[in-house]
């Protein structure tokens, strides 16, 4: 199950993927936390910038990069 949070100028997830596209559009990583088995990630951004960063995400060529790896990955 995926989570996305935006507060306070920060968006935190526990999606890997999304988490590597924001990173490569080079916002900080400001925390990562775990709790049991589950990891999340906070990325401080500005405002104008939180509500559309899903969507561009989605729409963009990283997302099915990341989908052809998890696709190789099964055949290992």
């Amino acid at each position: 199950m995926e989570t996305n949070h935006i507060k306070n100028h920060n968006i935190t997830t526990d999606d890997l993927a999304f988490s590597a596209y924001l990173r490569m559009k080079e916002y900080p990583l400001i925390k990562s936390d775990q709790i049991k088995s589950k990891r999340t990630f906070t990325f401080q951004l500005n405002e104008e910038k939180a509500n559309s960063l899903k969507l561009d995400f989605i729409n963009s060529e990283f997302l099915s990069f990341y989908n052809e790896i998890r696709n190789l990955k099964k055949l290992i």
